[in-house]
């Protein structure tokens, strides 16, 4: 129910812009997504680094 609302309303908000300033936007928007990602996939990669270093063992690649 909240996620319908919440889509709705995005809906609305690129609705009122320009097609083209919506389809720029929503890229930006993605493009963000994806490097937010990609730091995430990095710190999960870090963190098994440092357990491994903090127990003495050598990282598994």
């Amino acid at each position: 129910m909240i996620r319908d609302t919440a889509n709705k309303l995005i809906e609305k908000f690129y609705g009122v812009l320009p097609y083209e300033t919506a389809v720029h936007l929503a890229n930006a928007q993605k493009e963000l997504l994806k490097a937010v990602g990609s730091v995430i996939d990095e710190q999960i990669k870090w963190t098994d680094v440092h357990v491994e270093r903090a127990h003495g063992k050598q990282p598994q690649s």
